[in-house]
């Protein structure tokens, strides 16, 4: 893992490393050191930036873009590892720079909070700071020069001197950095930076040892090293550390977890193993190709995603795409990070036919997936609620598959664990080609499970259900792709369900003639759809929601089902029946079988939601039913 990313970092140029680089908020003051041959003084001339202007000129932006470059080379690995310990309030670790944030400062929250507890103030520890940064320096005459800076800033009259003559002072936020930089060569920020992170890199000195001309030690990149917690610790190794890096190595991590912080990189992120590809002339590499891309849209300020990368470039590497490692990285923390041999692109059934969501139950949803990344918009959004692919309002996608989400924000308590459940799984099957990580018995549960949901949440508003066209929408996806998903299935597509359902519909019509009687237990399903729906059809009562087909939906023994179904006969048996309705019912009564009802919830929604064959033809039913009928 730590080879493949130091060999991505050493493969961006220095243009691409500093794309996106980020200046830090507040006032930039540059000073200079004077000298007539005799003596040495802080020329009161001085260069001034406050990146909150409301008018930034094209000279506050290069010296923007010039103190974004400084505060990178002068600036801590982290608080822990400043020059200002234990307060952590100088973030700066260079002879040449001086940060801290306005809060520590005259009137700031965390100087009154000093002040009231009898701490140091930051002014006091000016000389300090700059004793442990002038070690980065070779010779006595830098350290000499670097005196001149520090005594210009070390006192509290001194400081407020160049602060408050910036003039800003008044409009700086507790939040905002106050940053000084002497004017110097930027090769002198850059010796000192190689000095200071050539020891601060590694994540702790104890374990350093110098090898030829490098040195070696523990990674400090994403590990923790928890010398001081005995019980994280191994307790029977034979070793202290499983290995170490060289400083070198140890400098491209921490360049690329800067990088990847700056947003600039997609997210997931390909990386490429660096190898020539075979039997190519004109010599590209996926590697190459995919830095340049990359940089292309990074230039532009834009942030290119992973289906657009996959979409570039799949076609010219389209035999061999694959061996790469993926990195999901946010808010500071690696979320995944995995190997992909070998990308599919398409999704190819076993008949060499793209994957069909086909329209079986009349709500025109109908389509064709061209890539896996059409299971976002087709399948993954509707089923999920969109609450794993979320469509915003303004029309773009959000993709939450390692976000924190909040179930107040999902459909019911029932999306929020499904979608908690199998997220991961779509990560893996969309984004690394891993087949066998949702299965047919994985999607079959996400279907069942949203669509029971849609019926328990169904209100009748102005005439229409609220979620009717949802339910559809779910069992065309159900009906469809249900054995797509199943690695095992050797049935033809005369055995699938939507080949099935279409000989339910015509074994239903027979049914209702008397023509032929209930043979098995799918059949039993389906007609008690209908017979369901028809004798649903006959409540006068004002709430017709689909709530009251609960009872039904829950029930696990075709007994029991029966039972609920001469209740609801029952209730209605003073309305005229249609001569369609009498055999179905009286062959669903008379059906016994031992059979898990659950298992076929497919069948019974689609008898349900179908159209009935029960009714006569002078029977009435409701417009938005007849309009699904008559597809």
């Amino acid at each position: 893992m730590l080879r493949e990313l130091i060999n991505f970092t050493d493969s961006l140029d220095p243009e691409f490393k500093a794309l996106g680089m980020k200046h830090k908020e507040g006032l930039h003051i540059f000073l200079e050191v004077q000298n007539d041959g005799e003596r040495h003084w802080i020329n009161e001339k001085m260069e001034v930036v406050f990146t909150r202007k409301k008018e930034i000129t094209p000279e506050d932006n290069t010296l923007i873009k010039y103190s974004s470059t400084l505060t990178q080379l002068s600036w801590c690995v982290n608080t822990n590892k400043c020059f200002d310990l234990p307060i952590k309030a100088i973030h700066s670790c260079s002879p040449y720079c001086l940060a801290l944030k306005r809060e520590n400062l005259v009137g700031g929250e965390k100087y009154a909070s000093n002040a009231s507890g009898k701490k140091s103030q930051v002014y006091e520890r000016i000389n300090a700071y700059f004793g442990k940064a002038s070690e980065l320096l070779e010779s006595e005459e830098e350290k000499q020069y670097i005196e001149i800076f520090k005594n210009a800033l070390n006192t509290e009259e001194r400081f407020q001197f160049w602060v408050e003559s910036s003039g800003y002072w008044s409009e700086l936020k507790d939040s905002d950095y106050v940053i000084f930089y002497l004017k110097e060569p930027i090769e002198k920020y850059q010796t000192t930076s190689k000095k200071y992170l050539t020891d601060k890199l590694f994540n702790t000195s104890e374990y350093n040892v110098e090898i030829g001309q490098s040195v070696f030690g523990t990674s400090d990149f994403f590990n923790g090293f928890p010398t001081k917690k005995a019980f994280l610790t191994h307790q029977s190794a034979s070793f202290d550390i499983s290995g170490r890096i060289s400083a070198g190595d140890a400098k491209s991590l921490y360049e690329f977890q800067d990088i990847i912080g700056r947003n600039i990189l997609p997210n997931p992120l390909p990386i490429f193993i660096h190898r020539e590809e075979l039997n190519r002339v004109d010599k590209k590499t996926l590697l190459g190709e995919s830095i340049s891309l990359f940089k292309k849209e990074a230039i532009n300020g834009v942030r290119i995603k992973y289906q657009e990368i996959i979409k570039t470039l799949y076609n010219d590497f389209k035999d061999d795409f694959g061996n790469y490692y993926l990195l999901f990285y946010s808010f500071g923390e690696i979320k995944d990070f995995d190997f992909v041999s070998k990308f599919e692109y398409e999704l190819i059934d076993r008949e060499g036919n793209k994957w069909e969501i086909k329209d079986l139950f009349g709500v025109k949803n109908n389509r064709t997936l061209d890539n896996v990344f059409d299971l976002h918009f087709a399948v993954m959004q509707p089923a999920f609620n969109n609450s794993l692919v979320m469509k915003t309002k303004t029309g773009d996608f959000q993709y939450r598959y390692f976000d924190d989400i909040d179930s107040k924000y999902c459909k019911s308590d029932n999306t929020f664990l499904l979608v908690n459940k199998y997220r991961k799984a779509f990560y893996d099957f969309i984004y690394k080609s891993k087949r066998q990580a949702v299965t047919s018995l994985m999607f079959h549960d996400i279907m069942r499970t949203s669509i029971l949901d849609d019926i328990r949440l169904d209100e009748l508003k102005n005439g229409n259900h609220s979620e009717r066209f949802s339910i559809l929408q779910k069992l065309n996806i159900w009906f469809s792709l249900y054995e797509k998903f199943d690695l095992q299935n050797n049935k033809t597509n005369a055995e699938s369900m939507a080949s099935k359902l279409q000989v339910h519909r015509e074994f239903i019509e027979k049914l209702s003639k008397g023509e032929t009687s209930i043979e098995s237990d799918d059949q039993y399903a389906f007609a008690v759809g209908q017979v369901i729906y028809y004798l649903l059809t006959k409540s006068k009562t004002s709430d017709t929601s689909y709530k009251r087909l609960e009872p039904f939906v829950q029930q696990v023994h075709a007994k029991e089902l029966n039972k609920a179904i001469a209740r609801l006969f029952d209730t209605y048996k003073h309305e005229p029946f249609s001569a369609n309705f009498r055999n179905p019912f009286a062959e669903v009564m008379d059906y016994e079988t031992t059979a898990n009802m659950r298992d076929f919830m497919p069948t019974l929604l689609a008898g349900i939601f179908s159209k009935n064959a029960l009714f006569s033809d002078k029977e009435v039913v409701s417009s938005e039913e007849t309009k699904t009928e008559e597809q």
